[in-house]
């Protein structure tokens, strides 16, 4: 069992563990918007992978101010208030998609008490079991959030 970091040096753990992430973006009407959002975690970052016509990328690309949080049953929370870019770099982009293929296929693999097993497969055409070509950096994109608070409890 992973249990609520205490400190940031605990924050990585508790984030590569959790599945959900709600990622808080201000609209052109100072209005927050708030979507849930698989994530990862590396290096002070949240990486999320998303479609570039998204709201939420429409919203950062105007104001790069977000905020994330993540939760779980156990009330044990981490919120995180930063800016975000766009990851324009095509091979980090490729590096941080693969990323966060691996981190759900292992907590799918955990939950399902499976070793190794693809659950995120990418078809002949590279898109993933919901037809979404995540390797396609013209359709897809990585937002990444460079942390300036922690908060955790």
């Amino acid at each position: 069992m992973v249990c609520m970091p205490k400190s940031l040096a605990d924050v990585k753990s508790f984030l590569d563990n959790e599945w959900i992430a709600c990622l808080a973006t201000v609209d052109a009407h100072k209005r927050p918007h708030i979507v849930p959002v698989w994530f990862t975690y590396e290096d002070g970052k949240i990486h999320v992978q998303t479609d570039r016509k998204s709201v939420k990328v429409q919203n950062l690309l105007k104001n790069p101010y977000v905020a994330v949080t993540v939760y779980n049953y156990r009330q044990e929370a981490v919120v995180i208030r930063g800016k975000g870019r766009i990851v324009e770099n095509e091979e980090e982009f490729q590096r941080l998609t693969q990323l966060h293929i691996d981190k759900y296929n292992r907590l799918f693999n955990k939950i399902r008490g499976t070793k190794n097993v693809e659950y995120i497969k990418l078809d002949e055409k590279g898109r993933d079991n919901m037809g979404i070509p995540l390797f396609d950096s013209k359709i897809r994109c990585v937002i990444e959030i460079i942390s300036e608070k922690f908060l955790f409890w």
